[in-house]
């Protein structure tokens, strides 16, 4: 017999953070995954403006107001900084910060990189995701991790009437955070906290160790509320 589902029952609390979840995977995304040249910086300020798109967590509120800080006559300056802390963090041989999962998870625990990244791989494809890969990037960048986790958060907004896709969609995401994303994200983000003294990157870091945590939270405590009937 089929199952059925009963129609969505949404808290407003619910409600916000359906509406919202996608722009963090956003700004995470967008400022790890390459330099931040002035108009994603003036994006994402104007972006700040918009109450409640930026988590509000405390390396929300950090990002927030150091973007809103940057003096007009020094915007130039600023952005070019930003971009050489990125360069040195992220770029080339020498860069301080391993950016990718296998490669992280090999380093910190000894997995399997090989495996790593094609569980990574099959789990895009079962989902139906495909990336526009300009500069090369692997699968299992930070920066297409957090993209992947967007992806699926605008379709499960999107597919809010339809229960059964929308109950897939939250069922790839807990999946992926647990066995992914945050078995690597948060020991990330404390190595960035570490290596960098920059207001951007050290709020990023504390953006990203507060929003996955709470949004698998929020993600179980919606799914165990729209169990099958």
């Amino acid at each position: 017999m089929a199952m059925t589902y009963p129609p969505f029952v949404f808290t407003q609390e619910q409600v916000e953070w359906l509406e919202r979840r996608g722009w963090g995977y956003r700004v995470l995304m967008d400022f790890l995954s390459r330099p931040p040249r002035m108009s994603l910086i003036a994006h994402w300020r104007y972006k700040a403006e918009l109450i409640g798109v930026i988590p509000a967590s405390r390396g929300g509120r950090k990002l927030i107001g150091y973007l809103k800080s940057i003096p007009e006559q020094q915007f130039r300056q600023v952005c070019s900084r930003e971009a050489a802390e990125y360069e040195r963090l992220f770029t080339g041989r020498d860069a301080v910060m391993t950016s990718c999962e296998s490669l992280f998870r090999r380093r910190t625990e000894g997995a399997d990189a090989f495996a790593c990244i094609s569980e990574v791989r099959k789990i895009y494809m079962e989902n139906g995701v495909v990336f526009n890969k300009l500069n090369g990037e692997r699968d299992d960048h930070i920066a297409l991790e957090l993209e992947f986790m967007a992806v699926l958060a605008e379709g499960m907004l999107s597919k809010s009437s339809l229960p059964h896709t929308c109950l897939t969609l939250a069922d790839a995401q807990i999946g992926f955070l647990e066995s992914h994303l945050l078995k690597w994200a948060r020991p990330f983000a404390s190595e960035l906290m570490l290596a960098s003294t920059s207001p951007l990157y050290t709020g990023l870091a504390e953006l990203l160790d507060e929003f996955l945590d709470h949004d698998l939270r929020q993600l179980r405590r919606w799914r165990d509320t729209q169990a099958p009937a």
